[in-house]
């Protein structure tokens, strides 16, 4: 890459401006240029899905001096956070993790109070991984990927980032999408002179550079993708715990619209139906009617019910309004 930048001036900061094109400081004024920002949130009663991101394989041509790998893959993991639409887990410095967990769990160096509890690390269902395909500024005459050299003169220059994100299904390990992201950036002039070295990928710096706007793109492009394609789960309300004194303790409160009076019918989990070809699941079958209850307290995150009839109410078990019984 050509251009070098330094923002520890004020003057150059301002002589950077003067010399970005047209595009890209249509953009910063648009609020384009910022640092990755996407809030769109997931739909209410949605269960997040569980994601894990490993690190990007670099196929540019790019060999400067940023690791794209882990880079790309740590920007994706923050807008896939900002998004509000999955639970991201740790996989790429998974490591670390147990050993934090073994440190605190054998020995008496540490004390007792805070430590975290073994086996409630959470499952990823999906894993993302990605490409990178192309990473460059290109003119209308030349093609620059060097960091020391300078980008004078000339006109219509052009940044662009090129992504291949891949969703794949943990449980059965179906690639479930690839996409396919690019972003760009255009600038009518060229840059001035400066070190380009002192720019870190993915800083507040970067993204205001004719890449970091191309990075930005792309990478708000994947998860957009990624969200469409992930199949999406519904909450639905079941049996959490079953209580010494006989209540049932339900997996949600006020934040899922339990009300005291509501009545449910319990039943077992369905046994799945799955193709015999294929092993395929094409349904799952109605479980036997365990009893019916009625919510007698509602907390926050947690309701309360009492039974009405029926025994053996289990953690896990579905709950249904009660069946309507028409009469002949």
């Amino acid at each position: 890459m050509v251009v070098a930048y330094s923002f520890t001036k004020m003057s150059r900061f301002r002589t950077f401006f003067r010399g970005v094109g047209l595009a890209v400081t249509m953009a910063a004024a648009a609020g384009c240029l910022s640092p990755l920002v996407h809030r769109a949130g997931a739909p209410r009663n949605a269960i997040l899905p569980v994601v894990a991101v490993t690190s990007f394989e670099n196929r540019s041509s790019y060999s400067g001096q940023w690791r794209l790998g882990d880079g790309m893959a740590d920007l994706l993991v923050s807008e896939l956070v900002a998004s509000r639409r999955f639970t991201v887990v740790e996989r790429v410095e998974l490591p670390t993790i147990f050993k934090e967990l073994e440190r605190q769990v054998t020995g008496n160096r540490f004390r007792p109070e805070g430590r975290a509890d073994a086996g409630r690390l959470k499952n990823a269902r999906y894993m993302i991984r990605g490409v990178i395909n192309d990473f460059s500024q290109v003119s209308k005459t030349s093609f620059f990927l060097g960091i020391e050299r300078l980008l004078l003169g000339g006109k219509g220059y052009k940044a662009r980032v090129s992504l291949t994100v891949t969703l794949v299904d943990v449980e059965t390990g179906e690639i479930l999408a690839s996409v396919q992201s690019a972003g760009t950036a255009r600038a009518r002039e060229a840059y001035v002179s400066a070190q380009y070295k002192d720019v870190m990928f993915g800083g507040d710096a970067f993204f205001r550079t004719p890449l970091g706007v191309a990075t930005a793109d792309s990478i708000r492009r994947a998860v957009h993708e990624i969200a469409a394609a992930v199949p999406r789960s519904m909450w639905r309300p079941l049996v959490a715990s079953v209580l010494p004194d006989g209540r049932v303790a339900l997996n949600g409160g006020c934040d899922r619209g339990f009300a005291v009076g509501q009545v449910f019918e319990a039943r077992e989990r369905g046994a799945p139906v799955t193709d015999p070809a294929t092993g395929d699941v094409l349904g799952v079958l109605e479980g036997k009617r365990v009893g019916t209850l009625r919510v007698s307290e509602v907390q926050d995150r947690i309701a309360f019910a009492t039974p009405l009839d029926g025994r053996g109410f289990e953690r896990g078990q579905f709950l249904m309004p009660p069946a309507t019984r028409v009469g002949r």
